[in-house]
């Protein structure tokens, strides 16, 4: 499916975080999908973690393992083997998920503090995308890269702790800002152009609801039977997560400067929609 022209970016270049974490590899399924779908080229990035290397040049740096009797001595030339080790998986995972896919992707491997190295990576993206954590937490934790990059990046981020097994139509939140116009173009060049996808819309009354649905209809310069403008009273905006998700698994796009997300904290919001989101700034 090629990029709806009522987009105002092309995702062609996605940059997927590649570590050691289910989060992680979901992350990447969900990318090749997009991939395929917006004929966009995939880059895989793995960090090779310095704050961990300097931490196994301390004296008294040990690793202590679940089944261990014993902490084990940590040093540089181990870390920097397990790192090579787990490059070198990331670069197979990525492998083994494009290779029944039409895609074509790149891989690197870079040194330095993770949040900065894919902040810097970010930059040359149309799109990042990263797991909810490094860990196999549940869905209430949010990891600090990933809450740097919703945070700090200018461009659009993908978090995720599972990909669905299809890609249904996505959703977003529209309340005429700047930054909502540009999340509604953007959900409208990740949906399908004959399935119509949901945009949630703060109105009190039926005016504003009309209101609102013409601007979606002018922003995107569709027919009404693409869109399904979904009015929200103040306190449904409140509930907004939980709403998309009971909306389906479907991606949600959301504008960071909207007031769900300015009443509410992120790892909150991210909790009780449990769904992908893609932040729009």
């Amino acid at each position: 499916m090629p990029p709806s022209p009522s987009s105002d970016r092309s995702f062609r270049r996605i940059l997927v975080a590649l570590d050691a974490s289910p989060h992680s590899r979901a992350a990447l399924d969900l990318a090749v999908q997009l991939a395929v779908d917006l004929e966009a080229d995939l880059e895989g990035l793995f960090v090779k973690d310095e704050n961990l290397m300097r931490a196994a040049q301390l004296p008294f740096a040990a690793e202590v393992r679940a089944h261990s009797v014993s902490p084990r001595a940590l040093n540089d030339r181990r870390v920097q083997r397990r790192l090579r080790r787990q490059a070198d998986q990331a670069e197979a995972v990525l492998q083994a998920a494009t290779e029944p896919a039409p895609v074509s992707y790149d891989f690197r491997v870079v040194e330095g503090q993770v949040t900065r190295q894919l902040l810097r990576a970010a930059e040359e993206a149309d799109l990042v995308a990263l797991g909810k954590t490094s860990t196999q937490s549940s869905r209430r934790r949010l990891g600090t890269t990933s809450e740097a990059l919703l945070a700090e990046s200018s461009t659009p981020v993908l978090v995720l702790r599972r990909a669905p097994r299809r890609r249904p139509p996505p959703s977003t939140y529209y309340d005429s800002s700047e930054t909502a116009r540009k999340a509604l173009r953007t959900a409208a060049g990740l949906a399908d152009p004959d399935t119509p996808f949901t945009v949630f819309a703060p109105a009190e009354n039926e005016t504003q609801t009309e209101h609102l649905r013409a601007e979606v209809h002018e922003v995107l310069g569709t027919s009404p039977a693409q869109t399904r403008v979904h009015p929200l009273t103040p306190a449904e905006v409140d509930r907004l997560a939980a709403l998309a998700r009971r909306r389906g698994p479907g991606l949600f796009v959301m504008p960071g400067t909207g007031s769900p997300l300015v009443d509410a904290s992120l790892q909150r919001f991210l909790y009780e929609l449990d769904r992908p989101l893609l932040l729009v700034r």
